[in-house]
């Protein structure tokens, strides 16, 4: 079936639309294809809703801004891209050509506009747009005489070199012409021209063009709308029409350049009968079915399509009537036997005689929202506590599980940050070496201690990755993490035990060594203040085990362990290595009188009664001192001299602090042995 250029215009897609250049812009005439976007004719026209109310709030100012410069400058017809918003509240792009009609004094007054749904083809144009500079490489080469000229302003943006020898102008001075420099007739019946090439109704012309030289050429122009990068430009071929083989030639390369830039568009499209046989199918839905035209022309639609599209389309196309759009999402079926994902957009023919039809691949996205789907799920139902922020950290979202161990909902942590549930135990060196890592593009691996909505505290073991978007930039992160309090606490007590004396809690020897060689390194390589070790025993502590028995003991032991912490400070370190034997590691003591003031503190505090049940216990003690760097720098150098101290202090009578000087005599075993009977 064939089809002229006029009904294939009236019956596709393009909605002409009339409106008055007042306030909210009043329409006064709309094709019914306005259905396409959800409205009817009458509400437009019944002015319960002006055309403004119809267009992107974004694009609305720019668009009368545009229309003031318009109407300032006395252009009548003009070219726009801008959104609609359609009924159900849907985006749609639309390409708009507009034509200002005039009063009898001159004043435009109403705008007639044709309205182009381009939603699906702005991805060609960007694919135009990078071809661009092939097609200037092209056109500046082809022997046919070439312009690119802008519809609005009717400037020469372009002359190709023919162009400039067939003229006598160079590419300077074209730019600064318009078409009316070279072309003898009246303005006004040149606009009317450009306007025919525009709306594709005529692209052939005779006109008399004028040479730099002053001759007057008789020429042919070959002329049509074309986006270039983009840009709508009108295409001209001009031949001189004394030379017509030439012109013939032009005309042919003219028309198949036209032809392949239909063809090679990426949306598919086709003209159904009634019945849905396909009368046309274009080069990209026989690309896309995988069948040629000839395979595809005279065969029912039906055949293409899966069983279920089947049904779906017939029971559509079935209610359909004469001022119908329709639209679905239906599943092709490839010559190869795979499925192809499309979107249909179907238009009746005004008379009846069929349908125009615009099919999409949609397949990419289908797939993409099964993977979507299937990875949605999978955070969903996770065990692990998943977040989801944006580059700067702020949460974009939680998953359920996420709401169970903390206790926040969804609603109360997006917008935040993770530091909602973080502490201070967490310290600022790791959140700092987090922080470097994830944003240096690495994936970020440790423990954090965080807090619950209820002030109830909890471990985590926790993973942190960066997501890169197509520019290899990241745009997001992903934390999973799981709770291992219950570990983490199992192994706090371990180590607590490895640790701490089982008694007293104090530090043991382990501990304790640690410390000493820590603090040690610390006065050998920092050039700080010293340290001071006090060893200390409890006088005559094995006669009140055996007369009052170990458990008394232990009671006593731990209001010892006890009053030592109160008598030292906080970054001092009290230990028990066994019996009744404790030692302590005084930090910061940069002279003697500081150890002093502590032991003399704890022996005070020590003979102050203890009282454990009925009984009332005296304890004294006998402390021997030494101090780093003067009396060494070696661990078991210090603690021997701490221990010779202590042992000049019991042979002095006990209760007493001696500290360590290098005349003390050393102490062998025998007098170890009968220090313990004295």
């Amino acid at each position: 079936m064939e089809f002229s250029d006029e009904e294939l215009f009236e019956q596709g897609p393009v909605i002409l639309i009339t409106w008055q250049l007042t306030p909210g812009w009043p329409v006064l005439k709309v094709t019914n294809n306005i259905q396409q976007f959800g409205y009817e004719p009458a509400e437009f026209l019944s002015k319960k809703l002006f055309y403004t109310d119809i267009i992107h709030s974004e694009d609305l100012g720019p668009l009368i801004n545009e229309m003031r410069a318009f109407l300032e400058n006395d252009i009548v017809y003009f070219e726009q891209d801008y959104r609609i918003i359609t009924k159900n509240g849907d985006v749609r792009w639309v390409y708009e050509k507009t034509i200002l009609k005039r009063d009898t004094g001159g004043v435009p007054t109403i705008a007639k506009g044709y309205l182009l749904d381009i939603t699906e083809r702005k991805l060609a144009e960007e694919e135009l747009r990078q071809s661009s500079e092939k097609y200037y490489q092209l056109f500046d080469k082809n022997k046919a005489i070439e312009l690119l000229i802008d519809p609005n302003t009717h400037k020469i943006i372009k002359a190709n070199c023919a162009a400039e020898k067939f003229y006598g102008y160079n590419n300077q001075e074209f730019s600064n012409l318009s078409i009316g420099d070279i072309n003898v007739l009246p303005v006004d019946i040149i606009e009317a021209e450009i306007e025919l090439a525009l709306s594709e109704k005529r692209d052939y012309f005779n006109f008399s063009h004028q040479l730099k030289n002053g001759e007057i050429r008789d020429v042919c122009v070959y002329s049509g709308p074309l986006l270039i990068a983009g840009r709508r430009v009108l295409y001209s071929i001009i031949h001189d029409i004394t030379d017509q083989r030439l012109a013939e030639k032009a005309l042919l390369q003219s028309e198949q350049k036209f032809r392949s830039f239909i063809e090679t568009t990426s949306e598919g499209f086709l003209i159904l009968s009634p019945q849905l046989q396909i009368n046309f199918a274009n080069t990209a839905i026989c690309r896309l079915a995988g069948y040629s035209l000839a395979e595809m022309k005279g065969k029912s639609v039906l055949f293409f399509v899966t069983p279920e599209s089947r049904n779906q389309l017939r029971q559509q196309l079935s209610m359909a009537h004469s001022d119908s759009h329709l639209a679905a999402e239906l599943t092709l079926k490839h010559k190869s036997g795979h499925n192809v994902f499309i979107r249909y957009k179907g238009t009746v023919m005004a008379d009846g005689s069929g349908f125009f039809t615009y099919i999409t691949d949609i397949t990419e996205r289908k797939l993409k929202e099964v993977e979507l789907k299937t990875l949605t799920s999978a955070v969903k139902h996770s065990a692990s506590s998943i977040i989801i922020t944006d580059k700067n950290g702020i949460i974009e979202y939680v998953n359920p599980r996420f709401c169970v161990v903390t206790g926040y909902s969804e609603y109360e942590v997006i917008g935040q940050t993770p530091s909602l549930i973080s502490t201070k135990n967490t310290g600022i060196e790791l959140h700092r070496e987090l922080w470097e890592t994830i944003l240096a593009g690495n994936d970020w691996h440790g423990e954090t201690y965080n807090c619950t909505k209820n002030g109830e505290f909890y471990w985590s073991m926790m993973s942190i990755s960066p997501i890169m978007n197509e520019n290899g930039e990241i745009s997001q992160f992903v934390s999973v993490s799981q709770d291992i309090t219950e570990h983490k606490s199992k192994h706090l007590k371990m180590e607590e035990l490895a640790l701490r004396d089982p008694l007293t809690g104090l530090a043991n020897r382990r501990l304790f060594d640690d410390r000493l060689n820590q603090a040690i390194q610390i006065i050998s390589y920092q050039n700080r203040s010293g340290i001071g070790l006090v060893m200390l025993d409890l006088d005559h502590f094995k006669d009140i085990n055996d007369t009052y028995g170990h458990d008394v003991g232990d009671l006593i032991l731990k209001e010892v362990a006890r009053k030592l912490l109160l008598s030292t400070r906080k970054e001092d370190t009290v230990s028990r290595f066994g019996g009744d034997e404790f030692i302590i590691l005084l930090q910061d003591v940069s002279k003697v009188s500081d150890a002093q003031r502590v032991a003399a503190n704890i022996l005070q505090t020590l003979s102050e009664p203890i009282h454990v049940g009925e009984h009332t216990f005296f304890i004294t003690c006998s402390l021997g001192v030494c101090l780093a760097p003067q009396d060494g720098c070696i661990p078991t150098q210090l603690l021997k001299a701490a221990d010779l101290a202590l042992y000049q202090a019991k042979i002095a009578g006990r209760n007493n602090i001696q500290f360590y000087n290098a005349d003390m005599p050393y102490m062998n075993e025998t007098n170890k042995h009968s220090e313990q009977v004295i």
